[in-house]
C-alpha cells in the first residue's frame, strides 16, 4: 500500500464526507477554519519524507488528519446570518419553523400566569452569557455575527417552554466573526434551563433566577456558572469534553456531587469524600436549600467555589 495513493484516498474521503454531512445538516463547521490549518501542510510534507515504512506513515497521516478533521468540526463557528421567530402554539411541526432577517434581538412577552418555564437552547459555538433579569420571560441579544436563530414558544397552563436553535439554510465561506450571545430571564418563574453548547465560552450567573434544574452539553470550552440559592432542590448535570470549568455555589445551600473526571486538575475546597467520585459539604444534611452536581468531564480543570 503506497504512501501517497493513501494520502490522496483519504484526503478526498474527508472532504467529500464533511461537505455532504454539511449539506444535509448532519454537522456544521466554517470553510474558514480550513485556512486556519495551513501548517498541517508541513506536517504532512514532514511525514512524507521521513526514512521509514509506508504503515509508519498511513499511521501518522490518519492521526494528523484524524485531529484536522475534529478541529474543523468543533472550532467556533462563525456564520453571518440571522432571524428569530416568535410563535405561540401547541405543537412543533417543521412547517412551523420560520426566520426573519435583520434581526438581532428578541423579546419574548411574560404574562403572570407563568408559574415555571423551561428553555432548550441548542447553542452551538460562540461565547455565551447570562445574567440579570428582564420584564419579559426571555430577553437575547446578539453582536459580532448575526447567527439565524429560530424560536418557538409553547404555553399550556401555567407553563411556558422555549424553543431556541439555528437555522442553517445558506452557507457563507470565510467568515471569521466571533459570536456573542446575551441572555436574560425573568426571576419569577421556576426554570428548567437546557443548553447544547457545543465549542464554546460560558458564563452563567443563575443567582438571580429560581433555577429547579440546569443540565448542559458541552464540548471543549471554558464554562463558569454561578448558581443560586432561591430554589429548595436545584439539580445540575454538566457534561463537558476538554474544558475548563468552574462553579460557584453559595455557602448557605448543601451541595452533593457526583464527580466523573479523567485526568483532571480538581480543586473543591469545602467537599469531603463520601466514596469514589461522590462528595459532599458538611452542611448538606442541615441545610434549608441543596444543590446536586452532576459532573462528567474528562481531561479538565473543575474548580467549585463556595461563596
Amino acid at each position: 500500500m503506497k504512501y501517497k495513493n493513501v494520502f490522496w484516498g483519504l484526503i478526498l474521503i474527508i472532504i467529500g464526507g464533511l461537505a455532504i454531512g454539511r449539506n444535509l445538516d448532519l454537522i456544521y463547521f466554517d470553510w474558514y477554519s480550513f485556512l486556519k490549518l495551513w501548517p498541517v501542510i508541513f506536517i504532512l510534507w514532514g511525514i512524507s519524507v521521513l526514512p521509514m515504512r509506508d504503515p509508519f506513515k498511513i499511521g501518522l497521516l490518519v492521526l494528523v488528519l484524524g485531529g484536522a478533521t475534529w478541529f474543523v468540526t468543533h472550532a467556533p463557528s462563525n456564520r453571518d446570518r440571522s432571524g428569530f421567530e416568535y410563535l405561540f402554539d401547541y405543537s412543533v411541526h417543521d412547517s412551523d419553523w420560520s426566520s426573519f432577517k435583520g434581526a438581532q434581538t428578541f423579546n419574548i412577552p411574560f404574562n403572570d400566569s407563568i408559574e415555571t418555564a423551561s428553555v432548550n437552547f441548542d447553542a452551538a459555538a460562540g461565547s455565551f452569557y447570562m445574567k440579570d433579569t428582564t420584564n419579559d420571560l426571555l430577553d437575547l441579544r446578539q453582536t459580532g455575527n448575526r447567527e439565524n436563530y429560530k424560536y418557538f414558544v409553547e404555553q399550556k397552563g401555567t407553563h411556558s417552554k422555549i424553543e431556541i436553535s439555528e437555522r442553517r439554510n445558506h452557507v457563507y465561506l470565510f467568515n471569521s466573526k466571533h459570536r456573542e450571545v446575551y441572555i436574560k430571564l425573568n426571576s419569577k418563574p421556576v426554570w428548567d434551563i437546557n443548553l447544547n453548547a457545543g465549542a464554546s465560552q460560558l458564563n452563567f450567573d443563575l443567582s438571580p433566577y429560581k433555577v429547579k434544574s440546569f443540565d448542559m452539553d458541552g464540548g471543549a470550552g471554558s464554562f463558569d456558572v454561578t448558581l443560586g440559592n432561591l430554589y429548595p432542590d436545584t439539580r445540575v448535570t454538566l457534561d463537558a469534553g476538554a474544558s475548563s470549568i468552574t462553579l460557584r455555589v453559595p455557602e448557605s445551600s448543601g451541595c452533593d456531587l457526583q464527580l466523573s473526571s479523567v485526568l483532571s486538575d480538581k480543586n473543591m475546597s469545602g467537599f469531603h469524600k463520601l466514596g469514589d467520585g461522590h462528595y459532599q459539604t458538611d452542611n448538606y444534611d442541615s441545610a434549608k436549600n441543596k444543590i446536586h452536581l452532576n459532573i462528567d468531564a474528562a481531561v479538565s480543570s473543575f474548580t467549585i467555589i463556595r461563596y
